[in-house]
């Protein structure tokens, strides 16, 4: 931990912060100077050099899918569950989202829980999701990741590494959406 960060943090417990000081301690490294599209979309800047974790998982058609297949392009990860209805809307957002953005971002989701692949595939009928959908059903990868809540987004670089996560629901069809993911990946 850096000299600044724990000045901050014992400040913060002597003030009566500490649930605060707590959560800022378990933060990855996030830049506070950066004020910008990325902020106020609500995505959590990595400022240290992290590799995504590496992960080989089946498609719902069956086929398999490893993160070494998708660089190349930015990637954002979306961890969802079929029974989170939050995901699900979401999800239908990002697929419109997307129709704008094929060429300089690719969309990845992750489904999570440990429903068989029969239940997956009727909410993907059901909800007539269009995104490729890869079955992390042990939930390892997620752990891997570190999430903690559905929905979850990781933005990873074109090498691979992780730029941001996004904890919570967002509307990517806000202005915000399409201005954060062009200033967290350098895009025109």
């Amino acid at each position: 931990m850096n000299k600044g960060r724990g000045v901050f943090l014992l400040s913060m417990m002597l003030i009566g912060g500490l649930p605060l000081a707590i959560v800022y301690a378990q933060t990855p490294s996030v830049s506070a100077s950066q004020s910008s599209f990325c902020e106020s979309f609500g995505i959590n800047r990595i400022t240290e050099r992290k590799e995504a974790p590496f992960f080989n998982l089946k498609r719902v058609d069956g086929t398999f899918v490893n993160l070494q297949d998708l660089r190349g392009k930015p990637t954002l990860l979306f961890f969802w569950a079929t029974w989170c209805q939050a995901c699900k809307e979401e999800i239908a957002l990002l697929e419109k989202f997307i129709k704008d953005q094929r060429e300089s971002l690719s969309i990845w989701t992750l489904v999570i829980d440990g429903e068989s692949e029969k239940a997956v595939q009727k909410t993907i009928a059901r909800h007539r999701i269009s995104l490729p959908v890869l079955l992390d059903v042990k939930e390892k990868v997620a752990r891997n990741y570190g999430v903690r809540m559905v929905p979850t987004a990781y933005l990873l670089s074109e090498e691979g590494l992780i730029l941001g996560v996004i904890v919570g629901q967002r509307n990517w069809l806000s202005p915000e959406a399409s201005m954060a993911i062009k200033e967290l990946f350098q895009l025109r």
